[in-house]
């Protein structure tokens, strides 16, 4: 019975952005405890309610509102929805906004990953000019956590059919991710980067990632 009301105060212009917000965090804690209460916020309307909160013009409304949909995945409807090239898109730039909202892009870079193992949506990321440049920007951003949910989707592309390899070599993110294994993989030069332990462990991580990656290119 509590779903109804949330999705009220998220569609209702006249909440203010704080309600939105903090009703915004509870479905996403609602989406995230099973496939029933998933199939109950998306008879409310969820998808489309969700997706219009996306384009508040409050930064933590966005966010809440991209991780709400994120925790959808992988409902039938949710994966429908992501289907469409148009909304797609959308999720694509708002991953590629790190530097302008970086809680949002990672959300979204992290629902790009897991939705990038359905093999239309690969297929559909790979005929997209803006998912290239998005792979190749955020590889290189600096951070972790954005580049390790790039690395899933760049290895789920990668076990997409031949298609979407060419497309990632087309990114040039094969000559970036040989140069990163090149430098870090004895895991020496990470030592130098006086990262704490958790930072340690997820570079080791991506570092992995990486050469199962260039394994698909090279066997």
């Amino acid at each position: 019975g509590s779903i109804q009301p949330l999705m009220q105060l998220i569609k209702n212009s006249k909440s203010t952005d704080l309600q939105q917000f903090e009703a915004l965090l509870s479905i996403t804690n609602l989406a995230s405890y099973d496939d029933d209460t998933k199939n109950k916020i998306i008879a409310e309307r969820g998808i489309s309610i969700l997706s219009y909160a996306m384009f508040s013009s409050h930064e933590m409304v966005r966010r809440a509102a991209t991780e709400s949909m994120s925790n959808l995945i992988p409902h039938p409807d949710v994966m429908k929805h992501f289907r469409e090239p148009d909304q797609l898109k959308i999720w694509v730039a708002f991953a590629g906004e790190f530097q302008e909202n970086f809680e949002c892009a990672r959300a979204a870079a992290g629902c790009l990953a897991m939705i990038s193992q359905d093999p239309p949506i690969a297929l559909q990321l790979s005929k997209m000019k803006t998912a290239g440049e998005m792979i190749a920007n955020l590889l290189k951003c600096g951070n972790l956590e954005i580049m390790h949910r790039i690395l899933a989707l760049v290895l789920n592309l990668s076990n997409a059919g031949e298609d979407c390899k060419k497309f990632i070599i087309s990114t040039g993110s094969l000559v970036f991710l040989e140069s990163y294994v090149g430098s870090y993989h004895d895991g020496e030069k990470v030592k130098d980067l006086e990262f704490d332990q958790a930072e340690e462990r997820l570079m080791n991580v991506t570092i992995e990632i990486a050469k199962e990656i260039i394994r698909k290119y090279t066997q």
